[in-house]
């Protein structure tokens, strides 16, 4: 039987993935993804596959040498742009950056990824929902989005355990509990357990990583942060793999989306070949939106009649911060030390007793970045003594603030001079001066430092660059019906005024981010509008006053 309906997805993220897995399911709908595509060279795919066939005691040192190579600084904040398996090929511009532009060095310009899974592919990969009282200032509830949440759980593995986190952030369906803690981690939560009360008291909550980690098959090889030679961290190249399988998914990579819009009942998209420069022309019933939170802005603000107004994203902003223990562990570099060294443990600070404003830390074990990122000094002679000691009791934490909390980043767009995608700058919306409930944060951490015996270097706290976190989006947020603004906003379907077929379904719909971890919302979110699409229903919701749209 001929597919009665067709859809047209941009992007193959974890967005687009989430939405593409809920249209191909559905009897008579065909799905069209138009995508950059970007991949993993042939050299370092061949040497992975190579590995990934073998114990880590019989790879070899080309290799491993070739996969592993590690992050670079690039002058766009305090964090270095990580590596996946030894390549830049998740920031790499194929054309999708072209025309971005930042105003100040401290402002990341790699905010659109041209890989073939999007961002997925280089990321932390921390999974939580946002607490239900952050969906109390959304026009989409808790109890509407927490099916959504447990459908992305059926595709991405949950490595996680139940702590007092799960108090303000429900665990939902893991299925398994984390590989084996480090010493350090080990250490840090048997003395919250002791003194919990007194942490709680102080506004500290310890608990557990949770991670999209298929963690049974861990070996704890150690080369989790620049890319698992088992691919045990999930991306969403592996959705879109099983996608394309499906007779009703055609993947079209190589595109690179230019325009969008609606004719009558038919949307259209301009895609540009990458290989050739030819533009093509799709049309279909449906458009489905997921480049990315400034990709999407982009495009759609690139699409829109009139003149295109500056926007604001909303930021959750990252800030790094390394603790130092007066008890050390054995050495992390040791060759008998086998260790994963994805996020092990976080720290979740409280200013209300409602888990709505919040700022969690990410705390990391040793890998071989932390070492090379010391002082010189402490790597050779007589500073090395000194070093040594300094890493069997370091400990690095990438915080974060709820984007109320956090400075915006303003968006100009303005048209190209030769056509296709308009120019874009980003700008920071701060001053140099830190957030104050960075301030405020720090001071809970180092009330609980003694209890802990994690002390945070407040000296080297460092608050990451403008768009440096990848927890971006609320350009288009979702609003209350009839809700005003400069900037219109989208319904609870993605929809803007302009159109009722085209659907965005990424970050940029987002009405305010949380301090917690992000992508799993984002999936979440596009998988309920995917849903309710094709159901054709709309459920009613409290309306929130517009003005209380974009914060609790």
């Amino acid at each position: 039987m001929t597919s009665s309906v067709h859809h047209l997805v941009i992007g193959s993220g974890a967005s687009s993935a989430t939405a593409i897995s809920v249209l191909a399911a559905r009897p008579g709908h065909r799905v069209t993804v138009l995508d950059v595509g970007g991949s993993l060279e042939d050299e370092r795919s061949d040497a992975r596959t190579r590995m990934s066939m073998l114990p880590p005691d019989q790879w070899q040192d080309p290799d491993l040498d070739l996969v592993s190579a590690r992050a670079t600084t690039t002058g766009s904040g305090s964090v270095p742009q990580k590596r996946s398996y030894g390549s830049d090929y998740p920031f790499r511009d194929l054309g999708q950056l072209r025309g971005v532009q930042t105003s100040g060095d401290e402002v990341n310009r790699d905010v659109i990824s041209s890989a073939y899974g999007g961002f997925t592919t280089v990321w932390g990969a921390q999974l939580m929902p946002f607490s239900p009282a952050t969906f109390e200032a959304w026009p989409v509830s808790w109890r509407d989005i927490e099916p959504h949440y447990r459908a992305v759980l059926a595709e991405v593995p949950l490595a996680g355990e139940t702590d007092d986190l799960a108090e303000t952030f429900p665990l939902l369906e893991p299925r398994s509990g984390l590989p084996p803690l480090g010493p350090r981690a080990q250490d840090v939560l048997a003395r919250s357990a002791r003194h919990r009360a007194a942490l709680r008291r102080s506004g500290v909550v310890v608990g557990r990583a949770r991670l999209a980690l298929r963690a049974d098959g861990c070996i704890r090889c150690g080369l989790c942060m620049t890319g698992c030679p088992y691919s045990l961290i999930y991306s969403a190249a592996q959705t879109m793999d099983g996608l394309r399988r499906l007779p009703n998914v055609r993947y079209l990579g190589g595109l690179l989306a230019e325009r969008i819009g609606q004719d009558g009942d038919e949307v259209v998209v301009r895609a540009r070949e990458l290989s050739t420069g030819v533009l093509r022309e799709f049309r279909a019933d449906r458009l489905f939106v997921g480049a990315g939170a400034v990709g999407t802005t982009r495009l759609v603000l690139g699409s829109l009649p009139g003149p295109s107004p500056a926007v604001e994203l909303l930021e959750s902003r990252q800030y790094l911060v390394p603790f130092l223990s007066r008890r050390g562990v054995a050495d992390p570099r040791g060759p008998h030390v086998r260790d994963f060294t994805l996020n092990q443990f976080n720290l979740l600070i409280t200013f209300d007793d409602r888990g709505l404003d919040t700022s969690q830390v990410h705390c990391y074990p040793h890998n071989p970045a932390i070492a090379e990122a010391l002082p010189r000094v402490l790597g050779s002679g007589a500073g090395r003594w000194l070093g040594d000691h300094v890493l069997d009791r370091l400990t690095v934490g990438f915080g974060y603030l709820p984007s109320w909390a956090s400075p915006k980043v303003r968006v100009h767009v303005r048209p190209a001079a030769t056509g296709g995608l308009p120019e874009v700058t980003l700008e920071r919306c701060e001053d140099r001066t830190r957030p104050p409930m960075l301030r405020d944060a720090l001071r809970r951490l180092v009330r609980a430092a003694p209890r802990l015996d994690l002390w945070p270097v407040l000296s080297h706290v460092e608050l990451s660059g403008a768009a440096k976190s990848y927890h971006f989006g609320g350009s288009f947020p979702h609003v209350p019906a009839g809700a005003g603004g400069t900037t219109p906003g989208t319904d609870r379907w993605g929809r803007l005024p302009a159109w009722d077929r085209v659907h965005l379904i990424d970050g940029s719909v987002l009405p305010t981010i949380a301090s917690s971890t992000f992508t799993m919302t984002v999936m979440a979110n596009a998988h309920r509008i995917a849903s309710e699409v094709l159901a054709g229903e709309r459920t009613d919701v409290t309306a929130v006053p517009a003005a209380d749209h974009r914060r609790p």
